[in-house]
């Protein structure tokens, strides 16, 4: 937890308090799934490490998304759209050549790893949907 908290201090440069709720509000998200994987990680002791690298790569994607959401929230709609596309071929090229190397140098199970990987996924990506909402919103 303390290791999110420091992240979070560091891209809540933007003063603005509703703009450092919506990082917040991502923030307690993936604290949550990082307990949920706690939980599972502690009735399956043999798949910690595939359980904790599922998480790891849309937690990352996921805070610099929102980050830039953020920042591109006050430059005006057209310029927040190119930002989206333009992540969205981003992340689409990262999580091709993340799943790649775990694969090909990581010798593990990749049953609970894509388990992991795919809930983090799905469940990120739906708090990205709502903070761009948010966002939208004011």
């Amino acid at each position: 937890m303390f290791v999110f908290w420091n992240v979070f201090r560091f891209l809540s440069i933007i003063k603005d308090n509703k703009l450092s709720k919506e990082m917040m509000l991502y923030t307690y998200t993936v604290i949550f799934l990082i307990g949920i994987a706690g939980i599972f990680s502690r009735f399956f002791d043999n798949v910690i490490t595939e359980i904790f690298l599922g998480l790891l790569g849309p937690v990352l994607v996921g805070f610099v998304t929102v980050f830039f959401m953020i920042k591109y929230s006050n430059s005006g709609a057209i310029r927040l759209n190119r930002m989206l596309v333009r992540s969205f071929g981003i992340k689409f090229i990262f999580y091709g050549i993340f799943i790649i190397t775990i694969f090909t140098v990581y010798p593990f199970k990749p049953i609970p790893f894509m388990c992991s990987f795919t809930s983090s996924f799905i469940g990120l990506h739906l708090m990205e949907a709502i903070v761009l909402k948010k966002i939208q919103g004011r």
